[in-house]
């Protein structure tokens, strides 16, 4: 088990910190001795932007998140017993502990679905507060959630691009909202420059930093980013009465559910970050903290060549598209690599919906990808598991992914939506010259 204890305040972070402890500054620029952590430092000034006081509970909540990805980040997979399974209690000062403590197992069991491992949490008092209105007033670098109607996530990939013309279309005006890991931040700001109406865009960099080696599998990233947006919306709803704020998720369906492409990946070993058990629960929490944020993926049923097609007629978005980002290895190579899972559908998307896909792939014949062992492994999942279509109960197939829906109906348009998914990469591979 690893015990993360956050703090504060520099003045009283701790000299020295025993064997299986880290030790993190929260809303720190820097870590303050050898082997500490720091993260946050940005999202401090982030509370003063938007022209109001931010509740303690959405304060909180981005104090819980930036915890999670803190020791997500620096506690390794490596170290556990198994691997991969981490045992992580986290000890963390909140303004109302009180309200977090009534849905810590909620959150707790959460987390263990979205990455895999154990959780507990210990809230106490003294946590990060509110800025006070005085100091909120004189802060100059505002942001103005009145100039949009809704909230929503924005990565810079093909999906959240493909969801923000969409809503310009539907003269719908979201604020954007962005997590900008290092290297994503270029990206977002270059589509969001080119969009053809002018949007608000919230865009922080939480930097969890150390000298520390840092695990890459970050299976809670997007927990932070649903936190900050939940934030945002906590905001927007005191400027308008109260109201609940709406907050989009934009991913298609065969990616928000993830099935297992072949046994070896069921499970925290494929990404949960957008699934609908995970969003659900994250509702829930919602809902018992009393955070206004509505929450909605309302591409859960589409294929991404569905979402793709929906503007394609788009000039605009056909010379962006190739701009955006899906390739999960982009930043260690600095280019799409093009044989990962997310760049075979989006490959797969931008040819259903008739796209010129200009990017520059690593690898950019496909079936140059299948005659070396050492890249091929995500290619060779993905026609296996399209020859698999025909044979397997694609209930249990999903259901592998993680709880389905109660609802049949519901439960049956997601079933359907992976069966599409796959059948649309599967055309995209034929036509790529491989036998199906």
């Amino acid at each position: 088990m690893t015990l993360c204890r956050f703090f504060l305040d520099k003045e009283t972070f701790p000299a020295d910190c025993p064997p299986n402890e880290l030790h993190v500054l929260l809303y720190g620029g820097s870590a303050p001795i050898p082997g500490a952590i720091a993260i946050g430092n940005q999202v401090r000034d982030l509370f003063l932007r938007f022209g109001v006081q931010p509740s303690a509970t959405a304060v909180d909540f981005v104090s819980i998140a930036l915890a999670v990805t803190a020791a997500d980040t620096f506690v390794l997979r490596d170290d556990a017993a198994d691997s991969w399974s981490r045992d992580i209690e986290i000890h963390l000062p909140l303004r109302a502990p009180d309200t977090w403590n009534m849905v810590k197992s909620q959150l707790q069991r959460l987390l263990g679905f979205l990455s895999g491992d154990q959780w507990r949490f210990h809230f106490e008092g003294g946590g990060e507060a509110p800025p006070l209105p005085s100091v909120i007033r004189q802060h100059d670098r505002r942001i103005d959630l009145l100039a949009g109607d809704l909230v929503s996530l924005f990565s810079g990939g093909l999906d959240s691009t493909v969801s923000t013309f969409r809503l310009i279309e539907e003269s719908a005006r979201p604020v954007l909202v962005s997590h900008a890991y290092t290297g994503d931040k270029s990206v977002q700001n270059a589509i969001v420059a080119r969009l053809p109406t002018a949007l608000q865009h919230v865009s922080v960099n939480a930097w969890p930093n150390s000298e520390r080696t840092s695990e890459i599998s970050m299976r809670s990233r997007s927990f932070l980013f649903i936190a900050i947006a939940a934030l945002v919306c906590d905001v927007k709803s005191r400027l308008v009465g109260g109201r609940p704020i709406a907050l989009q998720v934009p991913e298609n369906g065969l990616i928000a559910l993830n099935a297992p492409l072949t046994p070896r990946r069921i499970g925290s070993h494929s990404t949960r970050t957008t699934h609908p058990f995970f969003l659900d629960g994250v509702q829930a929490i919602f809902g018992a903290v009393g955070i206004p944020a509505t929450i909605d993926n309302p591409f859960a049923t589409w294929t991404k060549g569905q979402m793709v097609r929906s503007v394609s007629g788009s000039e605009l978005f056909q010379a962006i598209a190739s701009e955006t980002v899906s390739c999960g290895k982009w930043k260690r190579e600095g280019q799409q690599c093009g044989r990962c899972v997310p760049c075979l559908i989006r490959r797969a998307s931008l040819y259903e919906g008739d796209v010129d896909d200009q990017t520059s792939y690593q690898s950019a014949s496909l079936v140059e990808v299948m005659k070396v062992e050492d890249t091929r492994d995500d290619l060779v999942a993905m026609l296996s598991a399209v020859k698999r279509l025909d044979s397997a109960n694609a209930d249990t197939w999903v259901a592998q992914s993680g709880p389905m829906p109660a609802d049949v109906d519901r439960r049956s348009a997601l079933v359907d939506v992976h069966r599409r998914g796959l059948m649309e990469v599967g055309r995209y591979l034929a036509d790529s010259g491989f036998k199906m």
